[in-house]
């Protein structure tokens, strides 16, 4: 474990940009100091929000100091921000078999869409904008060639660069909508009580590593939101219950 800790802390910062607080929080995990860990890679976190490296090691403290629910929010959150990473899926699934032998976790992403949401929005958008300048090549060419053959040969490269350009264009939405927005979260404590409105406790609680899918359009300044879990039922969670993705 301490090996590939090392081998992390090696590959990542050249990614994230890690500071100080990660390098501290990696002498703190090869220590088995893992409340100090913690605290250095959410220290981290603080400087650099989107560090999936931060997340990915924070996972892990999480995971050795038996706090499986936090750790699945960390390992979450590194494939909000590297979809495609498959350590992170493991990690998740191994946490849910600490809390549930029983339970199967399934990724929001299928794989196809783990690929494609790999690379960043501005990679594809930087695509789109390549693609874009191939199809205005292609419609010059076509223009100034009187050779019949050619002009169809630029038609079908024309065709196929609007193609990737608008394929470009929808992925880079999607991914962008997928880094940016939270539509979910998970439940980190033991339990937590579900409510019917803001003053009825409902019979339902939920357990430590559930996640549930939010339902309001807006969650800032909010003191409850309106999940829906698994099963699909609905109701209402203390935002300060929950820890969103």
């Amino acid at each position: 474990m301490k090996q590939f800790i090392v081998f992390i802390a090696l590959l990542f910062p050249l990614l994230g940009f890690a500071g100080s607080n990660f390098d501290e929080g990696i002498k703190a995990f090869q220590d088995s100091n893992y409340v100090l860990a913690i605290e250095k890679f959410q220290a981290s976190l603080a400087e650099t929000p989107n560090d999936a490296a931060s997340y990915y090691n924070l996972g892990l403290a999480h995971t050795e100091a038996k706090q499986y629910g936090k750790a699945i929010w960390s390992f979450e959150k590194v494939l909000k921000l590297t979809p495609s990473d498959a350590d992170a899926k493991e990690r998740i699934q191994s946490a849910y078999a600490q809390l549930n032998p029983g339970m199967v976790w399934e990724p929001r992403l299928n794989r196809f869409e783990s690929i494609l949401y790999g690379f960043s929005g501005m990679t594809w958008s930087i695509l789109a904008i390549i693609f874009s300048f191939a199809l205005a090549i292609c419609t010059i060419l076509f223009l100034r060639m009187k050779d019949l053959s050619y002009k169809r040969l630029f038609v079908a490269l024309g065709f196929v660069s609007f193609c990737c350009m608008i394929g470009s264009i929808v992925i880079a939405y999607g991914a962008s909508n997928y880094s940016e927005q939270t539509r979910f979260a998970v439940v980190t404590k033991e339990s937590i009580p579900t409510y019917k409105d803001s003053s009825k406790i409902s019979k339902a609680t939920l357990k430590e590593g559930d996640q549930v899918e939010i339902l309001e359009a807006e969650i800032s300044d909010k003191d409850f939101i309106e999940v829906s879990s698994r099963s699909g039922d609905t109701y209402l969670v203390k935002t300060t219950d929950v820890d969103f993705i």
